[in-house]
């Protein structure tokens, strides 16, 4: 019975051995370790290059680690794309090895690396850093559960990893490489230039000087910077579309051995230049070929925008004028042979004076209005040339004295000088102050809306708007001090009064301790200031929407103050045009013989006062035509009928 059990047990022991050794040839495969799951341990770790080929296709793949990143190197020169290639990467470093047995026992379960798919592989892969190299394997895919087969690069192991591998390894060409044709990005950038061989391969070559372009070539001008950026940002973006030839033998077939254009960036000690020729059909001129000077590989190209590089050189010009921050000027000085001389001078104390010429006087001092300087500045800083149907804005580079005088300014009318401690787009003061004179030539014969300028320290002639021009001041008595009463401080209003010169009619007549008295109006007219003076000197009437209007409103006020317990007035009398309606009041004073324009705070309160005692007549319309003019007896003038 014993001997019967021990037969039996040595049988099954046989069994056991003969299936681990000839059956089961991965009788000695073993769960892996958590250490030893990677199949490839650490060589693939600080790889520089790795190549791929596939025995169904003819040509490889194959990358190298260079000094601004990888590269595509088979079947052609190309920037590779970076995620795709870490992808791989990590796939590499991170491979999970589930199962891994002896290749050489393959013999002994009578099988070989052929039935694995790995004689020859499927794939092989070769990677390495510097001289060493090492290369593997991949096969067929396992018959259960989605893993592979893989060769260890000393073709001692066969690994089962997963398939996840064979997806990264099996990317298409152009997922590989970067279709981004400039690496710079715009903060890199310090120069680039355009050459267009329809202009007889002229060069606009743009340079960054701080924080600001410049343009250098054909001629040296000022950039807009908002502009340039914006073009180079969008040259940036480029990418290319399919390759066409990577190694061409006649680049001429392409319109490429005399390109249509050039587009060459340089940033540090690196240069890139793109070459784009012909159209790739007579359909679509934005499609084109092209290809990198640095390359032989010839792509497609799509580039919307070739009007705006063929534009470039007055697209990306500033068209800004003055060059002088009008915002920190100290002094202005109007010359104007018809209408004399004026300059207008920066106190310490951040206030302006107005400084005329009088023969018996000498030079007169005056206080300026600091707004009204403030608002020329800001209308002087908005000049620029502007383009029309026959011009750019850009008249005349290099004009001659016979240009000059048919620009009429060869010896202009006008000119406006501002000395200024800062210039444009400059957060750093100058050393001294530096003087721009602005020009002024006639208009243009075709369009009246356009005037010559240049600056008198520059060649260039400009077009500009004229309506820009008349909105500048440019008579002494606009800068007046814009504070009509000059009062001290402290002065109320006591009394108002109010009368419809037309009728003779008062409408309204007022102290402060009555209860109808109008506050809104008194207090408008205790601050009182005008909003732009007019005309030089008072007139009976006055010019509205192309018509001359008689004044239609009196306003007479008492302001009161004390001195020393003393009560003093002053009585002042204004006369005032038609209300409107809109936002538009003009005003007169005998007493300090001008003519001006009411702001909107003191519309709204007189038209307040006045239109809640006054029914005008529905038929009367404010500015009729056909309304006579009263007569000189009927109006206010500076003989004083007050």
């Amino acid at each position: 019975m014993r001997l019967k059990l021990t037969l039996t047990l040595l049988v099954i022991l046989l069994g056991l051995l003969t299936y681990i050794f000839y059956i089961d040839p991965w009788g000695d495969s073993r769960a892996i370790e958590d250490q030893d799951r990677n199949a490839l341990a650490s060589l693939a770790v600080d790889i520089d290059y790795l190549s791929i080929s596939n025995a169904a296709q003819s040509v490889g793949l194959s990358i190298e680690l260079q000094e601004d990143g990888w590269m595509l190197t088979q079947p052609y020169r190309w920037p590779a794309n970076t995620f795709a290639v870490e992808r791989i990467l990590n796939q590499l470093q991170f491979l999970d090895t589930k199962v891994s047995f002896d290749a050489d026992r393959l013999d002994q379960a009578g099988t070989s690396l052929k039935e694995y798919g790995l004689e020859p592989p499927e794939i092989t892969l070769e990677f390495g850093k510097g001289e060493t190299a090492y290369s593997i394997g991949i096969g067929n895919a396992t018959a259960v559960g989605n893993h592979l087969y893989l060769l260890s690069h000393d073709q001692s192991k066969i690994h089962v990893v997963d398939r996840s591998l064979l997806d990264s390894l099996s990317i298409e060409l152009e997922a590989l490489r970067n279709p981004r044709i400039f690496r710079s990005n715009i903060f890199e950038v310090e120069s680039w230039n355009l050459q267009l061989r329809e202009a007889n391969n002229l060069r606009t070559r743009i340079t960054k000087n701080n924080d600001l372009w410049i343009l250098e070539t054909p001629i040296r001008a000022r950039a807009d910077s908002i502009e340039v950026n914006t073009l180079l940002g969008r040259l940036l973006e480029l990418k290319s579309q399919n390759i066409v030839q990577p190694t061409p033998i006649e680049l001429s077939m392409y319109g490429l051995s005399d390109p249509f254009l050039r587009i060459a960036l340089e940033s540090g000690q690196s240069r890139e230049a793109l070459e784009v020729g012909d159209p790739v059909n007579g359909d679509d001129e934005s499609l084109r070929w092209a290809k990198l000077e640095s390359r032989d590989t010839v792509f497609e190209l799509e580039i919307d925008y070739l009007s705006d590089l063929e534009a470039a050189q007055t697209q990306l010009r500033d068209r800004h004028i003055i060059e002088v921050d009008t915002a920190y000027a100290t002094s202005i000085s109007y010359d104007r042979d018809s209408q004399g001389s004026f300059d207008l001078q920066k106190l310490e104390t951040g206030e302006w004076d107005i400084l005329t010429l009088d023969q018996e006087q000498g030079i007169v001092r005056e206080k300026g209005s600091s707004e009204a300087v403030e608002e020329a500045l800001a209308w002087l800083a908005t000049i620029q040339a502007i383009a029309t149907d026959n011009s750019s804005g850009f008249v005349h580079d290099a004009p001659t004295a016979a240009d000059l005088e048919d620009y009429g300014l060869e010896v202009p009318d006008f000119s406006i000088s501002i000395a200024s401690n800062r210039t444009h787009d400059q957060s750093e003061a100058l050393d001294s102050p530096q003087t721009e004179t602005l020009l002024f030539g006639i208009r243009e014969r075709t369009d009246r809306s356009i005037r010559y300028v240049k600056l008198k320290e520059k060649d260039f002639v400009y077009h500009v708007s004229n309506d820009t021009v008349s909105l500048i001041a440019d008579q002494a008595f606009e800068f007046r001090d814009r504070n009509l009463f000059d009062l001290p401080e402290g002065a109320r209003v006591s009394k108002i009064a109010i009368g419809k010169l037309s009728s003779g009619q008062i409408l309204f007549n007022k102290s402060d301790s009555e209860p109808q008295f109008p506050r809104q109006l008194s207090k408008e007219l205790e601050s009182f200031r005008v909003k732009s003076y007019l005309q030089n000197a008072y007139t009976s009437n006055v010019q509205i929407a192309g018509k001359r209007q008689p004044w239609a409103y009196s306003l007479n006020v008492t302001f009161v103050w004390t001195v020393a317990d003393v009560e003093q007035s002053r009585d002042v009398e204004l006369y005032l045009s038609e209300l409107t309606g809109g936002p538009l009041l003009i005003g007169g004073s005998i007493e300090n013989n001008t003519v001006f324009e009411f702001r909107q705070p003191f519309i709204d309160a007189f038209s307040g006062t006045v239109f809640n005692r006054v029914k005008r007549d529905l038929p009367e319309q404010p500015f009729d035509p056909n309304t006579p003019l009263s007569t000189a007896a009927e109006q206010p003038t500076s003989g004083g009928n007050q």
